[in-house]
């Protein structure tokens, strides 16, 4: 009897074993799957992050494009108002020009003989000796006279402003030249009162010389006082740029040509 009943427990224990084991190996399932799952939500929670952090670039892109569209639509409405500012002022002062300049006469004027100096007008104006032009160059280490020409230095950048002597004070009188190799687009010629002084490394139009001075830029505008008026040709190298002034007649003119082409300003 004794030896069966050991035999009996034996059996028991063996299957109490067996579940155990049987549990165990669930519970790691269980613990595997549970871990997997938190792997998944974790990885689920970082493409969240991801997707929004992207949607939030996206948006920011989006602002900062139209930012840019709207500063440029300003840009383009500044450039139209300025143009439309400036077609104006041209205008106006061809038709101050217009009023100034007599292109035509009345009746009693054509019975009358024309004054003296109106012929002197008409028989064309002298040009100035390139042999008796001295330049008044600010800084000899920026510019140098040869001759007739006018050499910039080509180790510096600097703006050089040159002036010439003699003066003119009276006559009908006509300058000019061309430009040659130059390295940027900032040249340009013009007229100068007596009483400007260039200084080294500055625009014609610097301080109170803004209003002492009118220029003629490359880019086809005339300057002066602060005003652009734009009209003329687009100035090339090699090609012949001129002016003629009259100091004979009142109000002075100040006549531009171009290639030998008068200009329309």
């Amino acid at each position: 009897m004794e030896l069966v009943g050991m035999i009996e427990k034996s059996k028991e224990q063996k299957g109490s074993e067996q579940e155990n084991e049987q549990m165990n190996k669930k519970m790691n399932e269980l613990e595997m799957k549970v871990r997997s799952l938190e792997v998944e939500k974790e990885q689920e929670k970082q493409e969240k992050i991801k997707a929004f952090t992207e949607n939030d670039k996206l948006k920011q892109k989006v602002s900062i494009t139209e930012q840019e569209k709207q500063k440029e639509l300003q840009e383009k409405e500044k450039v139209l108002s300025e143009n439309a500012r400036l077609t104006t002022e041209n205008q106006q002062l061809k038709s101050e020009l217009s009023k100034l300049r007599p292109l035509t006469t009345s009746p009693e004027q054509q019975s009358k003989p024309e004054p003296k100096l109106q012929q002197i007008q008409q028989s064309g104006p002298s040009s100035l000796n390139p042999n008796m032009l001295v330049g008044i160059i600010p800084d000899n280490e920026d510019a140098a006279q040869t001759g007739n020409k006018i050499i910039h230095a080509k180790d510096n950048n600097k703006c050089t402003s040159v002036a010439f002597n003699p003066i003119i004070s009276s006559g009908f009188v006509r300058f000019g030249g061309f430009y040659e190799n130059h390295s940027n687009d900032n040249f340009m010629i013009g007229i100068a009162d007596s009483v400007a002084v260039f200084g080294s490394d500055e625009y014609p139009w610097k301080d109170e010389n803004d209003k002492k001075t009118v220029t003629y830029w490359k880019k086809d505008g005339l300057y002066h006082n602060g005003s652009f008026i734009l009209g003329n040709s687009e100035i090339e190298e090699n090609k012949s740029i001129a002016m003629e002034v009259n100091m004979n007649i009142r109000p002075r003119t100040l006549t531009f040509f171009y290639d030998n082409q008068e200009q329309p300003v």
